[in-house]
Formats: C-alpha cells, sequence, structure tokens
C-alpha cells in the first residue's frame, strides 16, 4: 500500500472542495468526512503491519498522516469557530476574529521550542517525537477535542498537526477580518474559477516574491500572505508553504531564479518572432 499516494490523493480533494464550496462550514463537513475515513484506513494499515524501520516509521507520522490529521484538525477548529461566530454585530465579530488569533498566537509561544524545532527543519529528536515506543515519555498538552490512541499515536504528532492547523487558521482568519459580515464564511464566488496554475508551485512563489521585491502590487504595502492568498484564489491551487519553497529556491545550485529567467527568454524569443 502506498500510504504518500493516499494523502497526495486527498489533498486534491480537499483543493477541489475549496474550489467548489463557497461555504466555510459545508467545506468543513465535507472535509472532515475525508480526513476521518483516511486516517482510520491508515489506522487499520498500521495495527496488521509493522514499519520496515525507524526512517519509514517517523516518515509516516511526521510526514504521510499529517495531511489527513492536520486537516482534520484545520477542519474541526476552523467549523467550532465559524459555528458560534456572531451575528450582526461587527465590531463583535472583529472583536471575536482577534480574540482567536490572540489565543492562537499564544499557544505559538507556549509550545516555542517544538515549533522552532519544526520550522528548523530538525531532525535529531525525530525518533522520540515520531515513532510509538516514546508515546508516553513527554508530557504534552494537548486540546480536550483529540486524544491520543498508543497504536496510531507518537507524542508529538497530534502537536504537529495542531501547529499546521493553526498557521492556517490564522492565515483564514486574518482574511476573514477583511470580510466580516459574511454569514458562515461564506465566499464571494471565484470569477476566475477556469483559470489554473499549470507551472510548479516553486514557479509561482518565484513570481509571487518577484512581484514583492519590486512593489508591483499596492505598491509594495500587501504582505506576501495577501498575494499568496490572491494567487490560490484567482488560479485555483494550492501554494502550500511558501516560505519553505522560498527556501528551496534559494539553495539551488544552478539558478535561483529559473522560471523568471525562461519567462525573459520566452517573451524575448515571442517579440523576435513578432517583429519578423
Amino acid at each position: 500500500m502506498e500510504l504518500a499516494l493516499f494523502s497526495k490523493e486527498l489533498q486534491n480533494e480537499l483543493d477541489s472542495i475549496q474550489h467548489t464550496t463557497l461555504n466555510t462550514i459545508k467545506q468543513s463537513d465535507l472535509s472532515i468526512i475525508l480526513c476521518r475515513n483516511l486516517l482510520l484506513k491508515f489506522k487499520k494499515y498500521v495495527v496488521r503491519n509493522k514499519f520496515t524501520n525507524v526512517n519509514s516509521e517517523i516518515e509516516f507520522f511526521k510526514q504521510i498522516k499529517q495531511i489527513p490529521f492536520s486537516n482534520l484538525v484545520y477542519f474541526s477548529e476552523l467549523r467550532s469557530f465559524e459555528t458560534q461566530f456572531p451575528r450582526g454585530n461587527l465590531e463583535e465579530q472583529k472583536k471575536t476574529i482577534n480574540k482567536k488569533i490572540s489565543k492562537l498566537n499564544r499557544f505559538f509561544i507556549y509550545n516555542m521550542d517544538f515549533v522552532q524545532y519544526i520550522e528548523q527543519d530538525q531532525v535529531y529528536m525525530d525518533d522520540r517525537y515520531f515513532t510509538k515506543a516514546y508515546l508516553n515519555n513527554f508530557n504534552v498538552t494537548h486540546s480536550k477535542y483529540y486524544y491520543r490512541d498508543p497504536d496510531f499515536s507518537t507524542s508529538h504528532d497530534l502537536l504537529l498537526a495542531k501547529i499546521k492547523a493553526n498557521k492556517n487558521l490564522i492565515d483564514y482568519l486574518e482574511i476573514r477580518l477583511k470580510n466580516v459580515g459574511r454569514l458562515n464564511g461564506t465566499r464571494v464566488k471565484n470569477p476566475f474559477k477556469t483559470l489554473q496554475w499549470t507551472a510548479s508551485k516553486s514557479a509561482a512563489v518565484e513570481l509571487m516574491y518577484a512581484l514583492d521585491e519590486y512593489k508591483a502590487i499596492n505598491y509594495g504595502k500587501s504582505d506576501l500572505k495577501e498575494t499568496a492568498a490572491i494567487f490560490e484564489y484567482i488560479f485555483n491551487f494550492n501554494l502550500g508553504d511558501f516560505y519553505k519553497t522560498h527556501s528551496e529556491n534559494k539553495s539551488r545550485k544552478i539558478s535561483r531564479i529559473k522560471f523568471l529567467d525562461d519567462l525573459s527568454r520566452g517573451l524575448l524569443s515571442r517579440m523576435d518572432k513578432d517583429d519578423g
């Protein structure tokens, strides 16, 4: 069984729901079902089969399981937030959003050491954080809405899922703050639904950072998260962790701006043909 393939297919399904379902609560309901179903499939497989080695176990709990797991946490929290969101009073709505953002920021401060471990791509504790053998060796605080299954959990896989989910939730809330008054977070129908980004994510990130550096959007007053949201909205795709992608682009040995170089050459070639 290729577990990573199942997670990739799930992500594609979640992206499709996001682009076709305007109501956030409905989107969350559909996504939660998909995530739960895949986690159940994963659990059955893990219970019946042993990991071939420690590295494969780490990969599963740190990477593969995280796609359905972090999305389950995200859409569960998102649904809870939207169902309890106040109606009518715009100032009260803004207050509710800001209060939630503050709470999420406290979560990141409280778990600062592990957050930095993940963001800096550290691996020296992975065998303890992401294998079942050390499940009870760490005193980790978790949300009351989730629990750890000894057959299907490690000491930190839930914490990692919450970090990923809460990052996405903060991004959502920042956009939500600009759209207060819309029932259940309903989004405006995307007039660009027929457009699809068909180049790579790294190419999109190159272009996005170039536009930001050139101050081509809002005179440079927009932040990267806003620009990323615009890219995703117009071109119907998920940029994912674009900060990490930018870091990978910078570490290239041949060309750090391959897409922009190709764009420039392509445009010059087009102009030469037009002149001919």
